[in-house]
């Protein structure tokens, strides 16, 4: 059985409350010091999917929850957790963009870049902290996922020995586990059952992980001014990624010309250019494209625990617009 995919924008019936996780960032990046405030402001608002908050908000509606300044609350915490990594992983990488923007740590220097990172940590738990243990504990859980997950990533970076359950295993705790966190705090806020809660924690880490495999698929096939930066950039990175990890397989050429650009520190464009294309024409984007949907739909078997409203219809169109993005 497969995912039908259809065109539309990502609308869930949710929009008010994610006008209102906008406005909580904004208000909660506010600081005397205006660097921090532009800083936070620079990655807030470079156009993320927002698929933390989205996750969160629906599973609370989806069980019924209505209190819309608790779950607005904790949905903004998530994305400002979001937000914080990606400082971060720009100043792990050496990142000079980011969705088309320049990274806070090229326009604001190193220091500056941490700092904003940690500012945004601190505020996330400081709308977090007010709830009880389970929440507190559950998202501090995902953040030491998270952070194993770039310990692991960073481990593998320039080698040839990264396996595709590796590659699973870091795709679990940096992208997979935050949104997993997020399902489960909002259905337990909506006062789910143990089961449904960890249902919906199920269905968070499959569809993290088909998110995740899907982004590594458009570091080679998107479309630049998109996704806001050139094809290959993983592998020039030193990163191996589900696509060039199946396509390393497809021929000696092939492996032979991924393992010199990943292991080189300053690999010439003209290279990660011809590794990406050589990456797609030996057929791994559609294999991680099928991983994908594996995951996708893994995802949709955790949703039976709930009852057919337009919220859970929210969360089963969620997984379609996962695998269909081109962004």
């Amino acid at each position: 059985m497969r995912i039908t995919m259809t065109t539309s924008p990502w609308d869930f019936g949710i929009k008010k409350e994610l006008r209102m996780v906008n406005d909580k960032l904004h208000e909660m990046v506010k600081s005397q010091e205006k660097v921090l405030t532009e800083a936070s402001l620079h990655v807030i608002d470079a156009g993320g999917k927002r698929i933390r908050p989205t996750v969160t908000i629906l599973a609370y509606k989806a069980f019924g929850g209505t209190d819309l300044k608790k779950i607005v609350d904790i949905a903004a915490g998530f994305e400002l957790i979001h937000s914080a990594t990606l400082v971060h992983d720009d100043i792990n990488d050496g990142g000079s963009t980011r969705r088309g923007r320049e990274t806070v740590y090229k326009k604001w220097g190193l220091h500056s870049a941490v700092v904003t990172g940690d500012f945004l940590f601190v505020k996330a738990f400081r709308l977090g902290g007010v709830f009880d243990k389970v929440v507190v504990e559950t998202t501090a859980d995902a953040c030491a996922a998270l952070a194993e997950g770039e310990i692991l990533q960073n481990r593998y970076r320039h080698r040839k020995d990264l396996s595709v359950d590796t590659y699973l295993q870091v795709a679990e705790r940096k992208t997979a586990q935050p949104i997993r966190a997020g399902a489960m705090v909002g259905a337990y806020l909506a006062g789910a059952t143990a089961d449904e809660i960890s249902a919906m924690g199920s269905y968070g880490l499959d569809l993290g992980i088909a998110f995740q495999i899907i982004d590594d698929v458009l570091d080679f096939t998107g479309d630049e001014k998109k996704t806001g930066k050139t094809a290959g950039n993983d592998l020039k990175e030193g990163n191996l990624t589900l696509p060039s990890l199946l396509a390393i397989k497809a021929s000696e050429e092939i492996k032979k010309a991924i393992f010199e650009v990943i292991t080189s520190e300053t690999p010439s464009s003209e290279d990660v250019r011809r590794c990406a294309k050589l990456v797609v024409k030996s057929g791994a984007i559609e294999k991680a494209k099928g991983m994908s949907e594996y995951y996708g739909m893994e995802a949709l078997g955790h949703l039976g625990c709930l009852t057919n409203t337009e919220y859970s219809g929210g969360l089963r169109d969620l997984v379609k617009k996962v695998l269909e993005r081109d962004s």
